[in-house]
């Protein structure tokens, strides 16, 4: 799984400097003129955090110092090693998760329109495959989730923005032919604190699915050198018997424009 990682983080690596080289990515630098046509919410939260001023980001790596899943209410957290690329351009996120109790690894992948599933036990063991149209659509939605910890993502034009009000922006992401939509919630001081979407799927069984409302809330941040990044992460699935907080971390740092993108 680590391997499988790794590999699909070089390919979009290698598509990231394509298109700094082509002119479409990377150079940039978050200014007013670059981000005139934004909502208030998302300028306010840039300037706050520090974003003004430095490199757009093409890509990133997101690194945990810690974190956990929780599969069903009725079983304990499990820790997790989470390692974690992003991409902005072309829009792609892999993920590897290797629970630290068992002999089980995962690798999550959006890139192009498909998403994928995949976890083995001892590496050869297949436990969970899934590449549906719905995990296409969900590991698009945990990229969309992201766009304000790689804010290079506020600036593609495959995302509309509308306020809603002063602490919330209704975004609506196109990508390779899946359309969702989301809202971004922030506080009175600029800070993001939580995304919303009702385009989601939970799994109910094998391939069998429902769209449920999900979250994730970013509880605190953190400064790293002229930044401040978000920190403690709950991803919760709001379902009809009750909500199920299922992953948790915290990030140790994120890691832009890496790779020379």
């Amino acid at each position: 799984m680590k391997k499988m990682f790794l590999k699909d983080r070089a390919a979009l690596l290698s598509r990231n400097a394509g298109a700094a080289r082509n002119g479409t990515g990377g150079g940039a630098v978050f200014s007013d003129e670059l981000t005139a046509g934004l909502s208030e919410p998302i300028r306010k939260y840039l300037k706050v955090c520090g974003y003004m001023g430095t490199p757009v980001p093409v890509n990133a790596d997101v690194v945990w110092a810690e974190s956990s899943i929780r599969l069903s209410p009725e079983k304990d957290w499990a820790p997790l090693e989470t390692i974690q690329f992003n991409s902005v351009k072309p829009i792609g996120r892999v993920a590897y998760m290797k629970f630290l109790s068992m002999p089980v690894a995962a690798r999550d992948l959006y890139r192009d329109g498909y998403g994928e599933m995949n976890g083995k036990l001892f590496r050869v063991i297949p436990v969970v495959y899934d590449d549906s149209p719905e995990v296409a659509q969900s590991a698009l939605i945990t990229a969309f989730c992201e766009f304000m910890f790689i804010p290079g993502y506020v600036l593609l034009e495959s995302v509309s923005w509308e306020q809603i009000d002063e602490r919330v922006v209704r975004g609506t992401l196109c990508d390779n032919g899946i359309t969702v939509t989301g809202e971004f919630h922030f506080d009175d001081e600029g800070y993001f604190t939580r995304f919303e979407t009702l385009d989601r799927y939970y799994t109910t069984g094998k391939r069998t699915y429902r769209k449920v409302r999900f979250s994730a809330t970013v509880a605190s941040y953190k400064t790293q050198g002229a930044i401040r990044i978000g920190e403690n992460v709950q991803i919760t699935w709001h379902l009809p018997d009750g909500d199920l907080e299922y992953y948790k971390g915290v990030i140790d740092r994120v890691e832009f424009n890496v790779g020379g993108g």
